[in-house]
């Protein structure tokens, strides 16, 4: 697998779906710097929550060959900007977790992802838990994936 790098806001559930994908298991405390786990880039989730840390983002992505995105089911919020994909020259890909909680919204989740600048069909639903949906991610983060554009 190539690398990708997984950013998101905390307790959005990026360790759990590293675990989950195979990667080694890391501690899921407060990172200050950029963790790897096998093929996975996790840069610390307040490099998304604070501006001023979005070029660390992008020149932490220049390794990678994917950027995913990864938005929880849960949260009636999103830190992901209005065309936040658009800054990556990579293949970039949505990924909304804990689909399997009771109080998921995933059409919410999937509309804040369109907002970042994702297509539809850049957009993933799953659950490290039931495990729905990481066959599907595996393949999508294996295939060349379409750069960060904004929905046409």
């Amino acid at each position: 697998m190539r690398r990708v790098m997984l950013m998101g806001e905390r307790g959005a559930g990026r360790h759990s779906l590293v675990h989950a994908l195979g990667g080694s298991a890391t501690g899921g405390l407060l990172s200050l710097a950029v963790e790897y786990a096998g093929p996975f880039v996790l840069p610390p989730a307040e490099f998304l929550e604070n501006r001023r840390f979005y070029r660390a983002l992008i020149t932490a992505s220049m390794e990678c060959g994917a950027v995913l995105f990864v938005q929880d089911a849960t949260r009636a919020t999103s830190a992901f900007p209005p065309g936040f994909a658009r800054l990556y020259n990579r293949g970039v890909l949505g990924v909304i977790t804990k689909t399997d909680r009771r109080d998921a919204d995933v059409d919410r989740a999937t509309r804040f992802l369109r907002n970042a600048g994702l297509a539809p069909g850049q957009i993933i639903a799953v659950s490290a838990i039931t495990g729905h949906g990481l066959d599907a991610l595996r393949c999508a983060a294996a295939e060349p994936l379409p750069q960060g554009r904004a929905p046409a």
